[in-house]
């Protein structure tokens, strides 16, 4: 995605924007995903949801939605260890 990331970069955003020819499309993690990819005994999903918004306003009001529901990046390591975990545990 080739847009406006809020984070310091692209592996701790909390929020993606992306100018399109006909609106924007903002992009946000959702929570629920990012707790069950936490869980090594649990498949990794992609946490990212995309919604297609037509005007400014439109971005405005759903970021004013959305803003308290958005977690702030998981720390790196804790991310990479739960995945290390998924990929190393032995099958029982």
């Amino acid at each position: 995605m080739n847009g406006l990331c809020v984070g310091s970069d692209m592996d701790n955003c909390v929020l993606r924007i992306e100018k399109l020819a006909n609106g924007y499309e903002v992009e946000i993690a959702d929570p629920e995903v990012k707790k069950d990819n936490a869980n090594p005994k649990k498949p990794y999903k992609d946490p990212w949801v995309g919604y297609a918004l037509l005007s400014v306003e439109d971005v405005k009001d759903f970021i004013g939605k959305h803003l308290d529901s958005l977690e702030p990046p998981a720390d790196a390591d804790d991310e990479y260890g739960a995945e290390f975990a998924r990929q190393t545990e032995e099958d029982d």
